[in-house]
């Protein structure tokens, strides 16, 4: 089965925790890497190559709107989740604007993680 290369990011150590706990017994996902900002993101990005990120949508310094922008340019990007407590139409329409290829809601992350993961598979599969 292949593993998608995910990379974290999120200036919240306790969500990179659970995050990585929830993500790390599902047979589909390898987590390469974690960031705690959009610096981190994008330069993880470019030295990782993940097929997917789990992103932030606000955080210090550089947010998960720019790094997702930045990361989007460059060549054979990968797909990018974002994620945030702020789960409305705004926040997801800005996520969609900057390249993001779905958002995820922190308060319902574990029950919507393995759909959403399924769709992602089934994505990649077809692209690889």
């Amino acid at each position: 089965m292949h593993q998608l290369k995910t990379l974290l990011v999120d200036d919240n150590e306790a969500f990179l925790v659970l995050a990585g706990h929830l993500l790390q017994g599902n047979p589909r996902i390898k987590v390469v890497g974690r960031g705690f900002n959009g610096y981190d993101a994008v330069r993880l990005a470019e030295s990782l190559k993940p097929e997917l990120i789990l992103m932030d949508l606000s955080m210090p310094g550089m947010g998960g709107l720019q790094a997702t922008r930045l990361i989007k340019a460059q060549d054979d990007p990968p797909l990018i989740l974002i994620t945030s407590h702020h789960d409305d139409a705004e926040h997801r329409e800005h996520s969609a604007r900057a390249g993001a290829d779905g958002f995820l809601s922190k308060q319902d992350f574990d029950k919507t993680l393995d759909g959403v993961l399924d769709s992602l598979s089934q994505f990649i599969r077809q692209e690889v």
